[in-house]
C-alpha cells in the first residue's frame, strides 16, 4: 500500500464518526508506516524551518562535517532529556549540539579541547542569543570537571577533516565512552555518533541508527544506557 491510498484509507475511516476538514484542522492525525501502521494525533507543530536557519553554514563559525540541527536535536531526544535536565557534549567542537539543547531549555554544557573550537563554539551561541556552559577541557578531565549530567550527547572526531590532537582514535572513542559513562547515573542516557558501530563493557547499547553520509562514512547514531 501506498502513501496516498493508506491516507485515502484513514480519512475514509475517520469521517465515518467525525467531521474532516482539511484546511483549518483542530488536529492533525498522522500515520507512520513501518512493519505495522502507526496512528497519532499531533498536539502540536514544531517550525522545521527554523532548523534551516541554523544549519552549518549560517552559522559563524562552522565546520563542514558538522551534524545538521535536525540530527543533533533527534539526538538529544533520544536521551530522553527533558527541559531543565543538563546535557553534556564533550567533543562539542563548533557547538551544534549544545545549541539544540539549549534552544530546548536545557542546561546545555560543552567543552572541546582544541581552544579555537571552544571559542568558536561560544561565538555561535552568542549569535543565536542562548546561553550555555563551554570549557577547553580533555575528555579525561570532563568527569571531574562536570560531575554527573542527565545526559550525554556527542559526535566526536572521526579521525580525518575533525583533529584528534594525534591521538589514536579508537582509544580517543574508548576514553569517551568511559567519560560518558562515569558522568551519568544508572539508567541514564548517552547518545554518541560514531563511524562505526561500537560496545562497551560500562553502558547497554539500546538503539543503533546507521545514516549514510557519503561513501566511506556512515554515521552510527548509539543511545547507550548506563549500567
Amino acid at each position: 500500500m501506498n502513501t496516498h491510498d493508506l491516507a485515502k484509507l484513514v480519512g475514509r475511516v475517520l469521517s465515518q464518526k467525525h467531521d474532516i476538514d482539511l484546511t483549518t484542522p483542530d488536529l492533525t492525525v498522522r500515520v507512520l508506516l513501518s512493519e505495522k501502521v502507526h496512528l497519532f494525533i499531533s498536539d502540536h507543530e514544531i517550525d522545521r524551518k527554523q532548523f534551516d536557519r541554523r544549519k552549518v553554514a549560517e552559522r559563524p563559525f562552522f565546520s563542514p562535517i558538522s551534524l545538521h540541527p535536525r540530527y543533533a536535536r533527534a539526538l538529544i531526544n533520544l536521551t530522553e532529556a527533558r527541559r531543565g535536565d543538563s546535557v553534556l557534549d564533550p567533543f562539542c567542537g563548533t557547538g551544534g549540539i549544545v545549541l539544540e539543547a539549549a534552544m530546548m531549555g536545557m542546561r546545555a554544557i560543552g567543552s572541546d579541547i582544541d581552544p579555537e573550537m571552544a571559542a568558536g563554539c561560544k561565538r555561535n551561541l552568542d549569535h543565536f542569543n542562548v546561553r550555555a556552559e563551554v570549557q577547553v577541557a580533555d575528555i579525561g578531565d570532563v568527569p571531574s570537571m562536570f560531575g554527573k549530567v542527565d545526559a550525554v550527547t556527542t559526535d566526536p572526531p572521526y579521525g580525518r577533516s575533525a583533529s584528534t590532537k594525534k591521538e589514536d582514535i579508537d582509544l580517543l572513542y574508548r576514553r569517551g565512552i568511559i567519560a560518558s559513562a562515569e558522568v551519568l547515573s544508572p539508567g541514564k542516557r548517552a547518545g554518541i555518533v560514531l563511524p562505526r558501530e561500537v560496545r562497551t563493557e560500562e553502558m547497554e547499547l539500546k538503539e543503533l541508527h546507521r545514516q549514510r553520509v557519503h561513501r566511506s562514512l556512515t554515521r552510527h547514531y548509539h543511545i547507550f544506557i548506563r549500567r
